[in-house]
């Protein structure tokens, strides 16, 4: 299967991509910087950023599948790069003969999630450090929602960098809800999984233990 992974470099693309490499897939990286990711025979990467047209479009030509994984650091300033780049890769897939499955990881504070955070996360945390990513990350899923009809939303709840357990609770249905935390690794094993067989077309599941 051909898969292109944005944002591969750390976090929960590169968990995504050392599992599908590991699983045989053929894989294109779209990367900033080429020299963070480490060659494979069955890995292609492309130079170049998810905020520039002409590189997602190169970066997601021959895709089946793109798992959009991109990240920025906490901050107040305005944010564009979620939204931005999810209109080029809508660009680009809506003019291919099969729109390829998108993935896009958001996070706990996305859209319907907000609130479910636990009082530092949703109170304190994400209104300073947070609200502008989480304001392109709504945007971002809107883009997905309103505009294209092959997409999963992952939203992980809060990331550890342990193990890959393959057990997780994936919920649809907020009610009483708190999120707790998932490892990158678990992310990665159910983003795996919905490319083989998609379970969760144009849904927003959370992911957490």
């Amino acid at each position: 299967m051909n898969i292109t992974i944005i944002g591969a470099s750390r976090g929960i693309g590169a968990q995504v991509l050392q599992q599908v490499l590991a699983q045989g897939h053929n894989v294109t990286v779209l990367a900033r910087k080429p020299e963070k990711i480490t060659a494979h025979e069955n890995l292609q990467v492309v130079q170049g950023s998810f905020e520039e047209a002409e590189a997602v479009k190169k970066a997601v030509q021959d895709a089946e599948a793109v798992v959009v994984a991109v990240g920025t650091p906490p901050g107040r300033k305005e944010v564009t790069l979620f939204s931005q780049g999810t209109r080029h890769l809508l660009a680009a897939c809506k003019e291919m003969n099969t729109q390829p499955l998108i993935i896009a990881v958001t996070g706990i504070g996305a859209g319907d999630s907000a609130g479910h955070g636990g009082f530092m996360y949703d109170r304190i945390f994400k209104p300073l450090l947070l609200q502008k990513m989480y304001e392109d990350k709504d945007r971002q899923e809107a883009l997905l929602a309103q505009e294209y009809d092959n997409w999963i939303i992952v939203r992980p709840g809060f990331l550890t960098n342990g193990p890959h357990t393959g057990r997780y609770r994936i919920l649809t249905d907020l009610t009483g809800i708190t999120a707790g935390k998932i490892t990158r690794a678990d992310v990665a094993d159910f983003i795996l999984k919905q490319i083989k067989e998609p379970a969760y077309l144009r849904q927003t599941p959370l992911l957490t233990y």
